[in-house]
């Protein structure tokens, strides 16, 4: 792209020249067959220049295009690294501006302005060459001209920094707040505060227009301010020239009108700088918000080397400890217990106690601060486990996509016949003979909605096609009327059998179903039984 500028700009050069040519014959009485040869070589120019300008927006769309993407899997996999104990401190809403909008927001910057500030600073100096070799004072008086611009856009400029990054941190707090006023909209209704919140919403809608426009407000103005000195450089060489033209010094008519269609192609970098002055502006605020992320992400341990295992792993906490950010509260305090291959622990305790701490801790979302996990006598590191583990939390996710997608997430292109084993075996195979287009219908926001049971089966059948040696479930059974507890717990027969599983729990019925239990009470391990002893039952 700035190769085509480049280009483009000695284009102009001939381009000026031959018009100028062109007039000064026609001035001077030449016939049609004198003058259709130059205007048709100006019409040839002129397209190319379309031409040139046209490969540069396309060229600098894609390279924009490649970085965004670029940028945003690194965001991507830096949020994925960063884990729920960042999510905690922060808006949802303003996170997701910032992989979103922020990315989108360095578009201008790459395609638009990083081009012609390069050029603003090649093609001015590029084009006062024939100036000076044809006319050396109005060189110096648009060289004059010219060295004003910096001093224009640093003034410019450094108020449209502050103002683009006081537009970013708004931008985030109004998609933030209205994110979670649309996840409470129905608590919001049954209090009657849906006109109160309408007030607020538009009072912050208003405060990121406000500095929205301040920013736009300051890019105008530096356009402005070049489009007046580019007026004033034009005005000072049109009377000097005329001077010169008027007084007979000896210079050709052609050669003022060469100057005189160069100044304003002379200064046209410059006011493209200018107009897209505010994208930078932008780019800037956004990257600041990018780079919070990626620096957060690159100060994390080095991220592990999944490993895959084929058999029921054995698993060992010792002295694990986790205390959240601010050491607000202690959520494990030197738990230790052992869970042997193919043995399933159910984990109870009051809600708050750390069992679903504990499950984060072996998914590799959260990292100890003391201590540590060793699975068959070799320590736990990050997120190595997350190949040989199945999972189905106390929040199930179905995505937006089909039942078959859904299913095979841990095991992409698994066969027809294990999702349906695995659905008989959680008890929704009538559910899906009754959905429209079987497998492949749409589930989840815009498509078939699942009850609460049939989500729960959803993952439990997901966690079956997966056929991971390791299992982790969080309150398998919460909130579940009867008829989905038993469809839930038939599912949960299934899949213990032969692998190591850890599931946290309040209730009996899947108590009933462990070797082994681990009572927690305030991240501390309490007491550890079989799970056929009564004494010193969970509370539930």
């Amino acid at each position: 792209m700035v190769g085509a500028g480049l280009l483009a700009a000695g284009v102009a050069v001939v381009q000026a020249w031959v018009i100028a040519g062109l007039i000064a014959d026609a001035i001077d009485g030449a016939g049609l067959s004198a003058l259709w040869p130059p205007a048709l070589l100006a019409l040839v120019l002129i397209v190319l220049r379309g031409a040139l300008a046209v490969a540069s927006e396309v060229v600098g769309a894609a390279a924009s295009h490649r970085i965004k993407q670029a940028v945003r899997g690194q965001v991507l996999a830096a949020l994925s690294d960063l884990g729920p104990a960042w999510f905690d401190q922060r808006a949802s809403g303003a996170v997701a501006t910032t992989a979103v909008d922020q990315v989108e927001a360095l578009d201008g910057f790459i395609a638009r302005f990083y081009p012609a500030q390069i050029l603003a600073g090649a093609v001015p100096v590029a084009l006062l060459v024939p100036v000076f070799l044809v006319d050396p004072p109005s060189g110096w008086m648009l060289l004059a001209a010219g060295a004003l611009t910096p001093v224009i856009m640093g003034l410019v400029g450094w108020r449209t920094g502050v103002h683009a990054r006081s537009q970013v941190t708004a931008m985030k707090r109004a998609n933030g707040y209205f994110l979670d006023r649309l996840q409470g909209l129905a608590t919001l209704k049954l209090f009657g505060e849906i006109d109160r919140e309408r007030g607020r919403m538009r009072a912050v809608s208003d405060d990121l227009r406000r500095r929205t426009m301040g920013v736009l407000r300051l890019a105008f103005l530096s356009s402005t301010a070049l489009e007046l000195l580019s007026s004033l450089a034009l005005a000072l060489v049109a009377v000097h020239l005329a001077g010169g033209l008027l007084q007979g010094d000896g210079m050709a008519l052609a050669e003022g009108l060469f100057l005189l269609i160069l100044v304003p192609e002379i200064f046209q970098p410059l006011r493209r700088l200018g107009t897209h002055y505010h994208d930078k502006a932008a780019a800037v605020g956004a990257a600041e918000a990018l780079l919070e992320i990626l620096d957060a992400a690159a100060d994390l341990p080095a991220r592990a080397v999944p490993v895959s295992r084929t058999g029921a792993p054995g698993l060992a906490f010792e002295g694990l400890s986790l205390a959240y950010p601010g050491g607000r509260r202690t959520a494990l305090d030197g738990v230790s217990f052992q869970v042997a291959p193919g043995e399933v622990v159910a984990l109870v305790g009051e809600s708050g106690s750390g069992k679903s701490t504990l499950l984060s801790v072996l998914l590799g979302l959260r990292r100890p601060t003391a201590g540590r996990v060793l699975v068959d006598g070799v320590p736990l590191d990050g997120r190595a486990l997350v190949p040989s583990l199945a999972w189905a939390g106390q929040r199930v996710r179905i995505l937006s996509a089909s039942l078959r997608d859904n299913l095979t997430l841990g095991r992409p292109g698994a066969a027809d016949a294990v999702l349906t084993e695995a659905l008989d075996a959680a008890s929704l195979g009538p559910v899906v003979d009754r959905l429209p287009d079987g497998l492949d219908t749409v589930v989840g926001e815009g498509g078939r909605a699942l009850s609460g049971g049939e989500a729960r089966r959803v993952a439990l059948a997901r966690a079956l096609v997966r056929d991971a040696p390791l299992v982790l479930l969080d309150e398998p059974t919460a909130n579940l009327d009867r008829d989905s507890e038993a469809a839930v717990l038939s599912a949960l027969r299934r899949l213990t059998r032969g692998r190591t599983v850890l599931v946290a729990t309040h209730s009996p019925a899947v108590i009933a179903l462990a070797d082994r239990v681990v009572r927690l009470e305030r991240g501390r391990v309490v007491e550890t039984r079989a799970a056929g002893h009564t004494e010193g039952a969970p509370n539930g």
